[in-house]
């Protein structure tokens, strides 16, 4: 009998655990889940604040490390980009777009190959002129414009850098020649200069904006990241790459009510 009550715990012991893992590894993705889509519901909520209060916008947006509340057990940092401050590779001019890459700190050469090359990327037609050295997409010159920042991935050059930091620096959203030195970044504020009428210096919302939403409970996170664009019937609203998030302490930051409002506080500890 001892015999084979060893023999029954032997073979339950690793179905005990299998069990036991399945059990944390089904806890982790509810909660992973349920804190998404907080997250997208609060992008949401920020979307339509955007809608009717620009002033709003106005003091999160252009903040590198976003704004952080407390929710209860939760942490939530918001960050908003506005386009305004961020290149569009479509229409942008060619100095421009050598700013942009330079603020990468990429080499002279190499900025200046891949900004010819990503003229001739969007251009609808061939160009006579040679193609730029060592710039050559992957799958070719498109010769459409671009749909995504990441196909500037296409260049070899630029695979060195994350979607998450080209987003930093570059759009395909805000259909403006012009960027605002108050919303662009510290880096490539520094390689702006005045050419062509490209440089904006007042403060203007553009209506396009890059939101980023993470929640930290209980050692549990996730983020979610989306493009929306306020006004002018566009209505576009896609997922993209998350804006990096600072990692914030709880220590001396502010309820959720004070950076949202009192209604969407109150859901938000409903919701967490």
């Amino acid at each position: 009998m001892l015999a084979f009550l060893l023999l029954f715990a032997a073979l339950l012991v690793p179905f005990s655990s299998a069990a036991r893992l399945a059990a944390l590894t089904s806890h982790h993705s509810f909660e992973r889940n349920r804190l998404a889509y907080t997250a997208e519901a609060i992008n949401a909520y920020i979307a339509m604040k955007l809608e009717t209060d620009g002033a709003w916008a106005a003091t999160i947006a252009g903040e590198a490390s976003g704004r952080s509340c407390v929710s209860g057990d939760a942490i939530v940092t918001l960050r908003i980009l506005d386009h305004a401050g961020l290149i569009d590779l479509n229409v942008a001019g060619l100095t421009t777009i050598e700013a942009g890459l330079a603020a990468l700190s990429l080499t002279a050469s190499q900025v200046t190959d891949i900004a010819n090359g990503v003229i001739l990327f969007r251009s609808r037609q061939s160009s006579n002129s040679p193609t730029p050295a060592n710039s050559q997409p992957e799958y070719g010159f498109k010769h459409a414009p671009f749909e995504d920042v990441i196909e500037l991935l296409d260049f070899p050059e630029m695979r060195r850098f994350s979607p998450e930091q080209i987003s930093e620096i570059f759009t395909v959203d805000s259909h403006s020649a012009a960027v605002s030195r108050e919303f662009a970044s510290a880096s490539l504020r520094s390689h702006l200069t005045d050419v062509s009428g490209e440089i904006r210096h007042r403060l203007q919302l553009s209506g396009t904006y890059t939101l980023a939403t993470k929640i930290n409970s209980q050692g549990e996170w996730a983020t979610d990241a989306r493009i929306v664009v306020t006004g002018d019937g566009r209505q576009t609203n896609r997922r993209v790459s998350a804006l990096p998030l600072s990692s914030i302490s709880r220590r001396g930051l502010s309820d959720c009510g004070v950076l949202l409002g009192p209604d969407a506080a109150s859901w938000l500890k409903e919701a967490l």
